[in-house]
């Protein structure tokens, strides 16, 4: 600034001296204009030019010297504000370390049982206080020496110091740093190295800040210190890690206060970007250099020269006063939270083990049931792999992937009433909200959180939550998404979208027989606990149920044709294990069909101003009941359309066979109809197998007319198995059709009239 100050000034006198040389000579003109202004009207023109540009230049002269003035006045209030931040920021930091000092050693005497015997859980809250007082610490002896540094105020106590037992120290202290990190601290200093000569416990501070540093950016592989002598009578140190790495356009700015190599929201790790320029004014204070080596994804160098003593070390004292003052973090665990018999589970994404604690502790006195996840990455992970729950508590600036990021996968799956999320930020900026709000979240909390603030939108969340669970269950939030709208209050009457979707339909056989055995009452009973039992399948494998037609279960699935099939079957294995519970007097086993069919559909709503209702309109659903009212007469579980046949990525997974080419009614096209008989008992599962090559050689014979050579394969289809209904068919209709003889148009295509 000073500099700039100088430059302005001298600029401003050059400026004023050459307009005086130009006013003197403008003058003389002047002067000789005027003793001749008799003789020459055209002299007595140029004189009043010329005292026009005089009147000019005084106003462009006096414009320069107002600016002076003003550069002047401008530079000394900008020293004043430094001069006042660097004065705030010091004093705060004075008050700052009185408390500080209180609550670590507090916390430290009642962690140590000065109270009496403490719980493990409290005695883990108070590591986390303590832990939480050091950062903090470390950060406020960072400003102070910072600001000291600045203004050249800090003293250096030199004498002659043995490097290699100060490292030793430090990498003793800094063991339990590196948690469960696979990494190796090595000290590779020389003992016949001579001492440096330095301060002992601003040494202490260079390598703690350099240790500190490469243990935070190395996950793996080692941390190396090493030492040599230059040629100059300065010791080289070397502290070498195996870490992410710094791009090169970073190496010469990590030095600079407040500055990080990685300064995102996304960033992955933490700091406020004192460390190293600390570091940086200590070794130039001792008149040594640093400098830094680096290579993305290989790891750092940082490098740095102390001089050499002229005599020999003192032995090194563990317990010098540096040491006793590093407030090392403590590594913290978190205290698993009681898992509570609550029907709202809530999931709290935070990479501060702190945080996520003291989240903890608020939410388990309201006996919620607590997921936790260290990082987005983490919480993404636990939502693929099924976990639903019904709130999410989210921190924004996380390693790797954001909470705006994990925000925007979670809103792949779940509505914005379907899953609240709450952000938690220590950000404040209103674009920083905004972009919060947009990206999917429902509300944010800014940090330090208040507890009663966090409970009360918790509870307003999961209340909300809960009411729209309750739209759901007659609105699937899958119809909502596929109409693109957020909540049921959107929906307007004749919504619609017309799309490309597999359609499951069930029955449950001879319902109505059974039904006539129960009370109303039971009735209701026996629907619901089956119902219970089909609808995960049906989830599980990415489907949604549409509706309930009684006993009848309409799912879609707007995915993959697969997908209803496995769904199918899961449904099938779970009944025949459902039957096995109601084997007992008085509950008979009952058996299910299942029809499916792909095809376009529309998806939409329908009713009028008071009612409105949503359904799917499509010829596609009336073929998947129809297929579903075939099993019966074939004797088949489940049948597939050739539509959903052909939309299958591998039918060598399942067990199939080809049933029959029929037309059905309201359709003129025939339809070739597939037998899938994996959810079929073991035993049936086995011999339809075994008689497989016999159905199908059968099958092809008739198509071709040779009910001769058909009805051979279908009778020891029959002899193996005699229950195989579709076998008997054929063996029948080629018993026919060898009797009476086929018409000339024939094609193998039997008509059903029936459902």
């Amino acid at each position: 600034m000073i500099i700039i100050f100088i430059s302005i000034t001298g600029f401003a006198f050059l400026i004023s001296y050459l307009f005086s040389k130009r006013i003197t000579t403008e003058l003389n003109t002047f002067s000789d204009f005027l003793s001749h202004a008799a003789t020459s009207n055209e002299l007595l023109d140029k004189t009043k030019l010329n005292l026009l540009e005089f009147i000019s230049l005084a106003n462009t002269t006096n414009d320069m010297i107002i600016k002076r003035k003003q550069a002047e006045d401008k530079n000394i209030s900008l020293l004043q504000m430094d001069k006042l931040k660097d004065e705030f920021l010091a004093n705060t930091s004075h008050e700052l370390r009185t408390p500080l000092h209180g609550i670590i050693g507090l916390a430290e005497s009642l962690r140590e049982g000065v109270a009496g015997e403490l719980s493990a859980i409290a005695k883990t809250n108070l590591t986390m206080i303590v832990s939480s007082g050091k950062r903090l610490s470390t950060l406020v002896n960072d400003i102070l020496d910072f600001s000291k540094l600045k203004h050249k105020e800090l003293k250096l106590q030199l004498k002659p110091v043995s490097l290699r037992e100060i490292v030793e120290i430090l990498l003793f202290l800094n063991q339990p740093l590196l948690g469960k990190k696979p990494l190796q601290l090595i000290n590779a200093i020389a003992k016949d190295l001579p001492a440096i000569y330095a301060d002992e416990n601003r040494l202490q501070q260079i390598l703690y800040n350099l240790i500190g540093n490469a243990i935070k950016f190395t996950d793996s592989g080692k941390i190396e210190f090493s030492a040599k002598l230059t040629q100059s009578k300065w010791l080289e140190i070397t502290v070498a890690d195996t870490g992410i790495g710094i791009a090169e356009d970073k190496l010469t700015k990590i030095f600079q206060s407040f500055e990080q190599a990685d300064g995102s929201t996304a960033r992955e790790y933490g700091g406020t970007g004192l460390g190293l320029a600390v570091t940086e004014k200590l070794v130039e204070l001792h008149g040594g250099k640093i400098w830094v080596k680096s290579q993305i994804g290989v790891g750092s160098q940082f490098i740095f020269t102390l001089p050499v003593a002229k005599s020999s070390a003192k032995p090194l004292q563990s317990n010098t006063q540096l040491a006793k003052e590093l407030f090392l973090e403590e590594p913290v665990n978190i205290v698993a939270p009681v898992q509570n018999e609550s029907s709202f589970i809530i999931l709290i994404v935070d990479d501060e083990p702190v945080n996520i604690q003291v989240l903890i502790n608020h939410l388990s006195l309201q006996n919620y049931t607590i997921m936790q996840a260290s990082s987005g990455i983490e919480a993404c992970t636990l939502i693929e792999q099924g976990a639903k729950p019904d709130l999410v508590l989210l921190d924004v600036m996380m390693p790797r992937m954001t909470g705006y990021e994990v925000a925007q996968e979670i809103r792949k799956r779940f509505l914005v009433n379907e899953l609240p999320i709450l952000m938690l930020t220590a950000k404040n900026q209103i674009s920083d909200l905004i972009t919060g709000l947009e990206v999917g979240a429902n509300d944010y909390l800014m940090k330090p959180i208040s507890k009663n603030e966090l409970l009360a939108r918790v509870k307003t969340h999961l209340e909300l939550h809960h009411l729209n669970a309750a739209y759901s269950r007659f609105v699937p939030h899958e119809f909502l998404k596929f109409l693109k709208r957020e909540s049921i209050v959107d929906i307007q009457l004749g919504d619609h979208l017309e799309k490309e979707m597999t359609i499951l339909f069930s029955d449950i056989r001879d319902f109505t027989s059974l039904s006539e055995k129960m009370t109303p009452q039971d009735n209701f009973k026996f629907i619901n606990a089956y119902l219970g039992q089909m609808e995960p399948s049906i989830a599980q494998h990415h489907g949604f149920i549409d509706k309930y037609i009684g006993d009848a279960i309409m799912a879609l699935f707007p995915k993959e044709a697969d997908e209803a099939v496995q769904a199918s079957i899961d449904m099938l294995r779970t009944l025949n294990e459902y039957n096995l519970t109601r084997g007992r007097p008085g509950r008979l086993k009952f058996k299910i069909g299942i029809g499916i069919h792909t095809g376009n559909l529309m998806l939409g709503t329908i009713g009028g101003k008071n009612r409105m209702d949503g359904t799917v309109i499509s010829d596609a659903v009336n073929l998947a009941s129809r297929i579903e009212g075939m099993t019966k007469m074939y004797g088949a579980t489940l049948l597939i359309s050739e539509d959903t046949y052909m939309n299958l990525n591998d039918i060598s997974q399942y067990a199939i066979r080809t049933v029959d080419r029929v037309t059905v009614r309201g359709k003129s096209e025939p339809v070739t109809v597939y037998e899938v008989f994996d959810g079929d008992a073991p035993h049936l599962v086995d011999l339809k197998m075994k008689t497989l090559n016999d159905f199908e050689n059968g099958l092809i014979h008739y198509r071709q007319k040779a009910f001769s050579k058909a009805i051979p394969c279908f009778e020891q289809v029959l002899c193996t198995h005699p229950d195989d209904k579709a076998a008997q068919i054929y063996l029948n209709r080629c018993q026919h059709w060898q009797k009476v003889g086929v018409p000339d148009d024939w094609e193998g295509v039997e008509a059903l009239d029936s459902k």
